[in-house]
């Protein structure tokens, strides 16, 4: 989507550079960012998905990450799959223990990126720093495996919480080490979880109030604490999570990512949590109506959404999720349109 759009506006498309291989994500060309009013610039650090050293074999390919997980691209696939996670099975506490975990703490992680994150702040911009892994209930899947993660969570919780335990040291050694070297530049940190799927959540709201809240609530606190204020937090976490705002709020929340609404009011959860945080996304269906709609059905559905999302403020205008390899330049060029006729429907954002 992002090379077709490059040259739909005919702009020349210099080489490719991943910010996430997984997903298949690139660093968007500085000329289309400003072209498209982006007042946000984002610091990704030095991990392994960002360039990874790629094996090509029997028409796949694969790398394996610095936590031990083995990721797959099929041949004719848009995405690499989890095929490999290093925990996986019977294991002990000693093995958590006893696992090569990488170095967060480490500065190379920034190498390059404290001029970077300097000079988008002197520019005026909002900077966002971005997490150096996967989100605490979304890594323990990684490296333990979703199925025995989860079993772990209802009959091993011990062990389960020694991993997600583990997991919030390491990130909260990479939060120190980020602000002691660019704290002062940084507005933001992308922090995220999916602990929901497209309907409900994936666990118990008990399972999460008990065993997973009281670790999000240590690394917003510790966030909040290592960064210069004013400082926020923003949470990225897809799916239904509403029935969860209240303790996303309760624990120190102050930013909703993607805002992914499945049966839900846009209206209704302006009304019920708007005083509280500030939702950033939103703005346009990616599931439906983006890749398979007109122009019309993208500007209607982003005007309907700034409508719900943007009365006094806090709604910062992206999509619900990321843009897939299907959608039109026309359609993303008719979404921004509609952004830009955002006056004429008396609204603030």
């Amino acid at each position: 989507a992002y090379v077709n759009l490059m040259k739909y506006l005919g702009k020349d498309i210099d080489d490719l550079q991943f910010l996430d291989t997984l997903q298949q994500l690139v660093f968007v060309d500085e000329s289309l960012l400003k072209e498209f009013d982006v007042d946000v610039r984002g610091i990704i650090p030095n991990i392994v998905r960002k360039n990874p050293i790629i094996e090509e074999q029997d028409a796949k390919k694969a790398f394996t990450d610095e936590w031990g997980v083995r990721w797959e691209m099929p041949e004719g696939s848009l995405y690499y799959n989890l095929v490999k996670s290093p925990l996986s099975g019977e294991i002990t506490e000693d093995d958590i223990e006893n696992f090569p975990f990488p170095n967060t703490s480490d500065p190379k992680l920034l190498d390059g990126l404290v001029e970077k994150a300097k000079q988008y702040y002197d520019d005026g911009y909002a900077v966002i720093l971005e997490s150096v892994c996967a989100g605490i209930f979304e890594m323990s899947c990684r490296i333990r495996g979703t199925q025995d993660f989860l079993m772990d969570l209802a009959i091993n919780p011990e062990l389960a919480c020694r991993l997600m335990d583990k997991i919030v040291d390491l990130k909260i050694g990479f939060y120190k080490m980020a602000s002691e070297r660019l704290g002062q530049y940084i507005q933001f940190i992308r922090e995220g979880d999916d602990v929901a799927g497209q309907e409900s959540m994936m666990i118990s709201l008990n399972m999460y109030r008990k065993l997973i809240k009281p670790r999000h609530e240590r690394l917003f606190k510790a966030q909040k604490e290592l960064f210069p204020q004013p400082f926020f937090v923003f949470f990225h976490s897809d799916g239904q999570v509403f029935d969860i705002l209240p303790d996303f709020i309760e624990i120190g929340m102050d930013i909703l990512n993607p805002v992914q609404v499945t049966g839900k009011d846009l209206s209704e959860i302006k009304r019920e949590f708007g005083n509280h945080i500030s939702f950033w996304g939103g703005g346009c269906d990616t599931q439906k109506v983006l890749p398979f709609g007109t122009a019309d059905d993208v500007k209607k559905d982003v005007q309907q959404r700034i409508e719900k999302l943007s009365p006094n403020g806090g709604f910062v205008f992206c999509t619900v999720h990321n843009i897939q390899a299907d959608v039109s330049p026309q359609n993303i060029m008719a979404m921004y349109e509609a952004y830009k006729n955002k006056n004429k429907i008396n609204i603030e954002i």
